[in-house]
């Protein structure tokens, strides 16, 4: 299985797009000013749902994403071309992106390097995505899930505050991205409550992973009313309702937003607007092609908005 960990430490990409970008855009009019979302905000995208198109053609890949109607987009790392040149395919879109994936492997190989280059486009936060160790010592992502101790998860606490420190310095916030291994428990102490009560909330802010959450068995709701002062973005992510609940292995089991069994209306009435300050759709698993499930996404969105 690709994860996102392994996207993040390799630069290739597959070359073969699983659509044609410029028949999708020219199929789908694009809606300027971009139209609103629940929470009376932009509907986002993370580019790791279209991970082949981006890999293909990055300037067709964001002009499909404007034309659903998309108005903001999060990187799952850094792109190959230039923050200029990013710069120029965002405004030529109508697309901002206010917020940049980077794995804590890289984050202790170049971090400055991408906190410049989160600078340079104009993101406002560096999103740690995935966790690791101090020693490096698992090879991929479901030995990591599997293997990890809470020794371990109190270093990539340190981590944090160490990274926030440095993007604050740059004007950016830091942030971290759960998956379903962070609710583990060790003798009853969740690894995700010991990264809220180990990095500094001056510091170190976080992007709740709703699909991740419900596919670990634990209660969304819960989280953004318990932590309301903790979390300021979110991955509208479905799960299928036959997901299986899991922690100690990163199985995706994702749908279309409002195909799975989240409760969205439930949980946009439930979250402060004043709080969460960028929403990005998610998904990993597909029924059809990517751009497809994420019109239908959007759709859904637009039509949940109050």
């Amino acid at each position: 299985m690709l994860t996102r960990r392994a996207f993040l430490q390799h630069s290739s990409l597959a070359l073969a797009a699983m659509t044609s970008l410029n028949a999708f855009a020219a199929t789908t009019r694009p809606m300027l000013p971009k139209k609103l979302g629940p929470l009376n905000k932009p509907i986002g995208l993370q580019l790791w749902t279209i991970r082949d198109e981006v890999a293909k053609d990055l300037a067709a890949a964001l002009k499909a994403v404007s034309a659903i109607g998309y108005g903001e987009i999060e990187f799952a790392g850094v792109p190959k071309q230039s923050a200029a040149e990013v710069r120029a395919m965002l405004r030529d879109n109508d697309l901002a992106a206010p917020s940049m994936h980077c794995g804590m492997a890289d984050a202790q190989k170049d971090l400055q390097q991408r906190i410049d280059y989160a600078q340079a486009i104009g993101a406002q936060y560096l999103v740690i995505s995935f966790p690791s160790t101090a020693d490096e010592r698992f090879k991929d992502g479901n030995a990591l899930a599997a293997g990890m101790t809470l020794d371990d998860w109190k270093w990539n606490a340190e981590q944090l505050n160490r990274i926030g420190e440095l993007t604050r310095k740059a004007g950016i916030t830091c942030g971290y991205h759960n998956h379903n291994m962070e609710f583990r428990a060790y003798d009853g102490v969740v690894a995700y409550d010991e990264l809220l009560r180990l990095t500094d909330a001056k510091l170190v802010t976080m992007e709740l992973d709703i699909g991740w959450v419900a596919a670990a068995g634990a209660d969304p709701l819960r989280l953004l009313t318990q932590h309301a002062d903790r979390i300021s973005s979110l991955h509208i992510k479905d799960v299928r309702k036959d997901a299986k609940t899991v922690v100690d292995r990163v199985d995706t089991q994702t749908t279309e937003v409002g195909n799975g069994r989240v409760d969205w209306p439930k949980l946009f009435a439930a979250m402060d607007p004043q709080r969460i300050r960028h929403y990005f759709v998610e998904q990993e698993n597909f029924e059809r092609t990517p751009l497809e499930s994420v019109k239908l996404s959007f759709d859904y969105l637009r039509r949940l908005k109050a």
